[in-house]
């Protein structure tokens, strides 16, 4: 969810503003997509590079953050019976931040609806790392000496149960993944936007979907 910074920065305004936009507007996507009965949606929220910046932007972006699983997506997920999952390491966060967290995990373990993932503290070769040392210690503990299979490290990702992404999609005119789930996305389908996240706006989302299904995805394989 890239360009809240740069948008607000284009209209003058302090970049916490755009941050401020685009909870907003993870919100309101939230909201659109669960109209569009998705399995499941996941957003890349703050990653472990993001906390590379200065401390008052990190300080603002995580504030927000707060604020709004608390007060915005935790009443939206009992309202939609949504189930949210967040992800990352919450250990790199503040406290108050990995309380909030762990309160929303727990709240909304049992709805039944749309799966929304937030990956908050998150980055994808951490989260490889730590499913591989997961194994190790499983197989130390077990004594066995067997090669680590694709089904062993999906079953460690901090994703684990969740379906892989069909589609991805990148805001703000990069055309990387940026340490998104290097595992999970191996057969996703990229789209890249020149939006601004807190431009979201779900026409381009229902474009995005329409282009999707008429590709044919073989995974490899040959058609017929």
């Amino acid at each position: 969810m890239d360009g809240n910074g740069r948008w607000a920065q284009e209209r003058g305004l302090p970049r916490k503003a755009g941050h401020e936009k685009g909870a907003r507007a993870l919100v309101r996507a939230i909201t659109e997509l669960n109209n569009l009965s998705i399995e499941c949606v996941s957003f890349y929220a703050f990653s472990t590079d993001n906390a590379k910046r200065n401390l008052e932007e990190v300080g603002n972006i995580l504030g927000i953050i707060a604020y709004f699983l608390q007060n915005e997506i935790l009443p939206l997920a009992q309202k939609l019976n949504l189930q949210i999952r967040i992800i990352g390491d919450v250990r790199e966060l503040p406290t108050q931040l990995a309380k909030i967290i762990v309160e929303t995990n727990s709240a909304t373990l049992n709805n039944k609806g749309m799966k929304v993932v937030l990956a908050i503290g998150y980055g994808g070769d951490k989260e490889v790392c730590n499913a591989l040392d997961i194994i190790i210690k499983k197989k130390d503990f077990l004594q066995e000496n067997t090669p680590i299979t694709v089904e062993e490290l999906n079953n460690s990702l901090y994703t684990v149960g969740l379906p892989n992404p069909d589609i991805v999609i990148r805001y703000g005119g990069q055309h990387r993944l940026s340490n998104f789930m290097p595992i999970q996305t191996i057969y996703s389908e990229l789209f890249f936007l020149d939006t601004f996240w807190p431009d979201f706006d779900i026409k381009q989302i229902n474009e995005i979907i329409n282009k999707y299904n008429i590709i044919t995805r073989n995974f490899g394989g040959l058609n017929g």
